[in-house]
């Protein structure tokens, strides 16, 4: 399993916890909320907290965190407190608008793009310099933006720089190359933007195997295996980053036959992933 051409990371779950600032810094922030032009689903749109260090002059690099289906949970906040401190802003933004999920990952696209977007021609952010990642569903987002058909189509000349997904549903993309989707065709994942992929998964997940990611990374290009990274936290269950713990019956579970989730909030794992996500983005944007 470890003789492949992309990475794969094991951690162990009592791993020293890798250095990130924990002082309070200063951060300017602005409430977000526009309407996406080119939605699926006519006047939905985003909301969002944009955070910008005041430390920083000039243009910063961002990353773009992009909620699960409930939204602003603490999860999003956790990690931008951690993102802050190293210089870079963050936009965390609500996708689903209390919906859950819609019809088709498809359909939230354009949000994620149209935020690209906004962030780009934001004054004190760097175009170029924009990552993404998000949790859950959001997690399944941030790796569909890696795709480079998907940029094509809804992010005209502008693509992220890195893409961080933490514990996305990797069963349903799967579906993408098997062909098994009436709305993302196998040629959605035939080729990427070259820039990195890494996943984030629980040992203990029992939403999501590594095994069923390891088998989604199998199913791409040989070419393009090479843009992914797989960490596997063994002490962690699905969402470990959590404010809170619980344990919930959830359709998508099994490959979408349902079953019970297990969510244990562990604080150090939380920790470990959020100075993970830190490094990632550091090295990826270019943070001095």
């Amino acid at each position: 399993m470890f003789g492949r051409a992309f990475a794969i990371s094991v951690l162990a779950a009592c791993a020293i916890l890798a250095g990130i600032a924990r002082a309070e810094v200063a951060v300017s922030v602005e409430k977000v909320s526009f309407r996406v032009a080119d939605a699926f689903e006519k006047g939905t749109g985003v909301t969002g907290e944009l955070r910008i260090p005041d430390a920083k002059p000039g243009r910063l690099p961002a990353v773009l965190i992009v909620d699960s289906t409930p939204g602003f949970d603490g999860r999003g906040r956790f990690h931008a407190e951690g993102l802050n401190p190293a210089g870079i802003a963050t936009l965390e933004i609500d996708v689903f608008e209390g919906k859950g999920q819609p019809a088709s990952p498809r359909n939230n696209l354009p949000h994620v793009y149209e935020s690209l977007q906004w962030l780009a021609g934001h004054p004190r952010i760097e175009p170029a310099r924009i990552g993404i990642m998000g949790f859950s569903s959001g997690g399944i987002l941030t790796v569909l933006a890696s795709s480079d058909a998907l940029a094509r189509q809804y992010g005209g000349d502008r693509r992220f720089a890195a893409h961080l997904g933490f514990y996305p549903h990797c069963w349903f993309l799967r579906r993408i190359p098997a062909g098994t989707l009436d709305t993302l065709k196998p040629d959605v994942f035939a080729s990427f933007t070259g820039r990195p992929v890494r996943i984030l998964l629980g040992g203990k997940d029992d939403y999501e195997a590594p095994a069923s990611c390891l088998a989604l990374i199998d199913a791409l290009p040989p070419r393009e295996r090479s843009h992914f990274e797989l960490t596997v936290y063994p002490g962690a269950t699905f969402a470990w980053d959590s404010v809170a713990g619980s344990a919930t019956w959830n359709a998508n579970i099994n490959g979408g036959r349902g079953g019970t989730v297990t969510v244990v909030a562990d604080r150090e794992i939380a920790e470990k992933s959020r100075a993970d996500a830190v490094s990632y983005f550091r090295k990826h944007l270019n943070v001095e």
